[in-house]
């Protein structure tokens, strides 16, 4: 009984790792600014993948439109969020403040303090110069 357990957990761990193996390597740290045809209001955004790694978010999460096998395509890729303003959600601004959308940024960090989780939601939390 004692192996089929370790069976069944070796199995489950092999399964639960396979995605994040078959990922493309993410860079550990990257700034998030807006394409050069957009103007900010606000600094640019300094964005650790390896801390949301360390926090078990999937890749998916953020990169919505990403197959799980292709390269991952950056947010302000064109016909992703590309688009300049603040209400649709093509703008490049709804990618990461879009407060109803758990694939935002602020959406996702705001569903996480429900949980009673650590997260930043005040912009000069993200926003530091």
């Amino acid at each position: 009984m004692h192996r089929i357990l370790l069976t069944i957990a070796a199995c489950f761990l092999i399964l639960a790792a396979t995605p994040a193996l078959a990922a493309p390597p993410a860079p550990a740290d990257m700034r998030l600014a807006p394409p050069p045809s957009m103007q900010a209001t606000k600094a640019p955004v300094d964005f650790s993948h390896d801390r949301h790694g360390k926090a078990a978010i999937d890749c998916a999460t953020c990169h919505h439109t990403w197959d799980g096998k292709g390269a991952i395509a950056s947010c302000a890729a064109a016909g992703c969020h590309d688009q300049p303003g603040k209400k649709e959600s093509t703008t490049f601004y709804a990618a990461f403040h879009a407060k109803d959308s758990t694939a935002s940024c602020l959406g996702c960090h705001k569903d996480m303090v429900k949980q009673g989780r650590k997260a930043p939601v005040a912009c000069k939390d993200c926003h530091a110069n």
